[in-house]
């Protein structure tokens, strides 16, 4: 029978930082020893690498602080709780689907010599859903969300803003977690910007190691909203990226029926909302719920309204207006006659939207 050879140096190192607390070294050597063990005896190297992904066994016990301000550098959820379930176009669909399907086959591709994703890049301007998807793969791998706003932590002494960077991401290698860096571009700028002092190119660097060390047991996503300011080298630490735009008609139309809205109402709604973000139209939708309590009237006609009123205001092409119009006056209703004559278009007009809007 084979036996595996521990070095003495090996169980010395490992009960040193065991006795001092150190979490995240104690987790390395085990983790190198249990990769020996693995030669020899697959199933007690499978059952102690899967205690040491459990949460308790290497966390550190200290959230990192700012050194000056003693301010939390993070902020930690342990438990992701959604006001609402997302609907995501079909291509970011499958991209956040794939993330979720590699990190729960950890042990089966680690068994064939590979690892889960670990590091992934969300592209896209404000309000378009990259930090509610990071908070949605936090749910469904069931991880802590740790979230480090980079932008808050840059300070005029650069060489500071490099120990707070170094100081989380050694705290969230600790644990199995995710952990999003957000506004990334504040950070991971072009090396080749003349305007930036050779401190800030030193310390996209100490970034870039960062994210090439980062352990698999844990998923790290980096979201900016300005993918041009990117450095070429960040691009390709990072194994998929995944690019966020403002919801398409289709994707409009099936939030706002989500929402309780009818597909005749949703279908003209969606082509005066084209363009909104997500965020903008969960805020539009909010705003509609909270008037029609407090009015008593019915909430599709209280949001019909009020996208009618954004349309003119942004000046939405009059058709699409005058549609949502004919809806909104038949929902109060008014004959099609008297719809025609407010309006100042033709009755058969009138007949048409109306039982184009009934048959979508």
């Amino acid at each position: 029978m084979k036996t595996v050879q521990f070095e003495l140096s090996d169980i010395s190192s490992l009960f040193q930082q065991g006795l001092r607390g150190n979490a995240v070294s104690f987790a390395l050597l085990s983790r190198r020893l249990v990769s020996k063990l693995k030669k020899v005896d697959q199933s007690a190297a499978e059952e102690l690498a899967g205690l040491l992904a459990g949460d308790s066994v290497t966390r550190a016990t200290v959230q990192p602080v700012d050194m000056d301000s003693r301010k939390g550098l993070l902020k930690e959820d342990t438990k992701i709780l959604l006001d609402y379930e997302p609907i995501w176009p079909k291509s970011i669909e499958e991209a956040l689907g794939s993330i979720v399907s590699e990190r729960n086959s950890a042990l089966r591709l680690r068994q064939e010599g590979l690892e889960p994703i670990r590091a992934v890049l969300f592209q896209g301007p404000p309000g378009v859903g990259k930090t509610l998807a990071c908070q949605w793969l936090a749910r469904e791998l069931e991880l802590p969300l740790l979230t480090l706003d980079l932008a808050t932590v840059m300070s005029s002494l650069l060489g500071k803003t490099g120990s707070n960077i170094k100081a989380v991401v050694d705290y969230a290698k600790s644990f199995p977690c995710v952990l999003l860096l957000d506004e990334f571009d504040s950070v991971a700028k072009r090396r080749d910007d003349e305007r930036d002092v050779g401190e800030l190119k030193r310390l996209v660097t100490v970034l870039l190691q960062a994210i090439d060390q980062w352990p698999s047991t844990s998923l790290l996503v980096a979201a900016t909203n300005h993918p041009d300011l990117l450095d070429p080298a960040v691009w390709r630490r990072f194994e998929l990226q995944v690019t966020f735009s403002n919801p398409q008609h289709d994707a409009i139309e099936a939030f706002l029926k989500a929402e309780g809205i009818s597909s005749e109402s949703a279908l003209l709604l969606a082509a005066i909302f084209a363009g909104m973000s997500f965020a903008d139209l969960r805020r539009s939708v909010l705003a509609a719920k909270k008037k029609a309590v407090l009015s008593g009237n019915e909430f599709a006609s209280v949001l019909l309204n009020d996208a009618i009123s954004h349309a003119e205001r942004i000046g939405v092409d009059a058709t699409e207006i005058r549609n949502a119009k004919i809806v909104q006056l038949d929902k109060d209703g008014l004959s099609q006659r008297k719809i025609a004559e407010l309006l100042g278009v033709s009755h058969p007009t009138v007949g048409r939207v109306l039982k184009d809007s009934k048959g979508a």
